[in-house]
């Protein structure tokens, strides 16, 4: 059995400090406290404070009726900003997950 990896978290957040970003973050577990902690990490340093109003978007599973609102969010181009985020919280509640690993396949 290989032995579990529990400081993946660190090497993570340090690349994400570093601005080295992954273009899909799948984030899931029993421990909450790290999937929040590089979510928020992500959130911190992926946009410029100036850059977030037009960039970032934040969604809840709850809310969302087809996982088709995210893939659209996820398609845009970013505005006067190099990327854009995209942060789905509580995904496990979207219909349509399935759909996500067409966009995954080239995001």
């Amino acid at each position: 059995m290989a032995k579990k990896d529990t400081n993946q978290h660190l090497a993570i957040l340090q690349d994400i400090r570093n601005k080295v970003f992954k273009p899909v973050y799948l984030l899931m577990g029993e421990e909450s406290y790290y999937i929040d902690l590089i979510c928020e990490t992500i959130i911190e340093n992926a946009l410029k404070d100036s850059e977030r109003d037009f960039n970032q978007t934040i969604l809840y599973g709850a809310d969302i009726d087809d996982f088709a609102i995210v893939v659209n969010a996820a398609k845009r181009f970013p505005m006067m900003a190099e990327r854009q985020l995209i942060v789905v919280k509580e995904a496990q509640n979207i219909k349509g997950v399935d759909n996500l690993q067409y966009y995954l396949q080239k995001p």
